[in-house]
């Protein structure tokens, strides 16, 4: 991706070989050439008017520096690099706010879109009149500070027109700079004069500073530095950034159960469900858990949370039951794989238990009601995956129609199972693919063989519980499944395997467990209507993406959309 000074420097170029001139060497070549035979500094807007007389001739200018075409795209050029893919990590973890960038280009918000967040852009002052404020930008927000390619009058690189800057701007700086801690990454401080003033005329320090470059500082950072008591890191963005995302993830992984606690329980338990007696101990410690997630406040307490902060909320709650859930959920699924109808009693009731909620306080909220049933969903998944690898039909056949729970706006008692599906109790976009990612280090580090052993498992209890959601009426949405085919004829994989088992009809262990009512017709009914609404959404993610025509194996369809 070119510097704003190269870009210029090409079109100074371009406009030269138009007059058949020559232009000087060196760096500064073109920008002199420029000065001595126009008698006036180069701008963008001047530039593109002298090379376009259309607007969007002048776009396909720009357009061509900064995206990237087939050739490009291929080899990975000009796509987000590990920096924008560690402060998207960071911003969609809460950690970061703000990002103000001086290039033209789109890689920040492209990095923040492929994480899944929609952040707020600005281009050019008029539009931070009625921006929502900073501490309210749940997703981020990105200020170009030096404008946008897609936006030509907005660009700014002269020092002119980098002398100073509108006044509404120098407002919004002066409030970050006093707020805010700062990442520096990629700035020299020599070229910018109006944010050097802006940073030297902030008279706080509330936060920390970290300024990032892999050479020495010029004397102007250093000054600045030293004015913010900040830390010199001798590292380029990418690999400052990165580490610090690691680090920060690291860190939050410490208010998660100690994992030496739980690979303690986990082989104790083993140890229990090996020997003659009763797993006594293990009884207690399932007991134990499924009492204090059921009490935990995050389920009793009143919802109240103010709108602007649901989303970010929404965040914390979830990511505080993944931590909460954990020794239940891997405790349930050593119990279900290696345990008998005795031992299943253990956790089984719990399943019910902790899917039955009470209304909050109000459809504006809901999202966050619905996140009390995480716990249910997670033991759920949990003791099915396990079941299913152990080929426990019986036990399967028993989570998926037996524990019951409300749908509170329907006011209708039905399958729990079909109400805890990832996608419409955590309100996530990728909802079960987090699921999928939160239980595989579990179960392939304690339970199952190997990574596909779990693959096998999750897919064929997943799409088992959507047959169960659909025979009640829900809507199937964004499914963590694998599917195979071509266009207009797209399958989950787990739908071949049931043909494969249902063939042996309805001596199966599945049906003469009851599963659907043990109603093999049923079963292949509904299974055809799962299997064509997955179609239908894998199509249209094949139309908008254009990215699966050319999958030659089963894929995630939920990781394109």
């Amino acid at each position: 991706m070119p510097s704003a000074w190269g870009v210029q420097c090409d079109l100074i170029r371009q406009i030269a070989s138009a007059e058949g001139a020559e232009i000087p060497d060196g760096d500064d070549g073109p920008y002199d050439w420029y000065v001595e035979r126009f008698k006036r500094e180069p701008s963008y807007d001047t530039l593109l008017a002298d090379l376009s007389g259309t607007t969007g001739g002048r776009q396909a200018l720009l357009r061509s520096y900064f995206e990237p075409d087939e050739t490009e795209r291929e080899q990975g050029i000009k796509q987000p690099a590990d920096a924008h893919r560690a402060l998207a990590r960071l911003v969609a973890d809460g950690h970061i706010r703000v990002i103000i960038t001086l290039n033209f280009d789109h890689l920040v918000e492209d990095a923040l879109r492929e994480a899944g967040l929609r952040p707020a852009i600005i281009r050019r002052p008029s539009e931070l009149t009625g921006m929502i404020p900073l501490h309210a930008q749940r997703q981020g927000v990105v200020i170009h500070l030096h404008g946008d390619y897609l936006d030509p009058d907005s660009m700014r690189n002269t020092p002119e027109e980098l002398k100073e800057y509108e006044q509404e701007v120098d407002r919004l700086l002066d409030q970050v700079f006093d707020e805010y801690g700062l990442i520096i990454a990629g700035w020299s401080a020599k070229y910018d004069p109006a944010l050097v003033n802006a940073l030297k005329r902030c008279p706080t320090r509330r936060f920390d500073t970290y300024w990032a470059d892999p050479y020495p500082l010029s004397d102007p950072a250093t000054e600045l530095l030293e004015q913010r008591q900040g830390t010199y890191v001798p590292a380029d963005a990418d690999r400052f950034l990165t580490r610090t995302a690691d680090a920060v993830t690291a860190l939050a992984e410490r208010n998660r159960a100690n994992p030496q606690n739980i690979a303690t329980a986990i082989a104790t338990a083993k140890r229990e469900l090996r020997s003659d007696g009763p797993a006594i101990n293990l009884h207690d410690t399932l007991r134990r858990e499924a009492a204090r997630l059921a009490d935990h406040p995050l389920r009793t307490a009143a919802v109240n949370v103010p709108q602007p902060d649901l989303e970010a909320e929404h965040e914390r709650r979830f990511t505080e039951w993944e931590a909460e859930t954990e020794t239940l959920a891997a405790l349930a699924a050593v119990t279900a794989y290696w345990g008998t109808d005795t031992t299943d009693r253990y956790w089984f009731a719990d399943v019910e238990r902790l899917a039955t909620i009470t209304w909050g306080t109000g459809p504006a909220q809901r999202a966050l009601n619905d996140l009390r049933r995480a716990p249910a969903t997670l033991l759920l998944h949990s003791a099915g995956i396990a079941a299913v690898a152990a080929e426990r039909w019986p036990l399967a056949a028993r989570l998926l129609t037996g524990p019951r729970a409300e749908d509170i706006m329907r006011r209708v008692d039905m399958p729990a199972a079909a109400l805890l599906g990832p996608a419409m109790v955590l309100g996530l976009h990728t909802s079960t693919a987090r699921v999928h990612g939160y239980l595989k280090p579990m179960f392939t580090g304690h339970v199952v063989a190997n990574e596909n052993a779990f693959t096998e498992a999750w897919e064929r209890f997943e799409y088992l519980r959507l047959l169960v959601q659909e025979d009640a009426g829900y809507y199937i949405s964004t499914p963590h499944l694998l599917v195979s085919g071509m266009r207009g004829d797209y399958r989950p994989l787990a739908s071949q395997w049931l043909d494969r088992e249902l063939a042996q009809g309805d001596q199966h262990p599945l049906l003469r467990a009851g599963f659907l009512g043990g109603d093999l017709e049923r079963i292949t009914t509904i299974q055809k209507t799962v299997d064509s609404r997955i179609a239908e959404w894998v199509d249209q993610i094949d139309r908008n993406t254009l990215r699966v025509i050319n999958r030659s194996g089963p894929f995630y369809p939920d990781e394109l959309s």
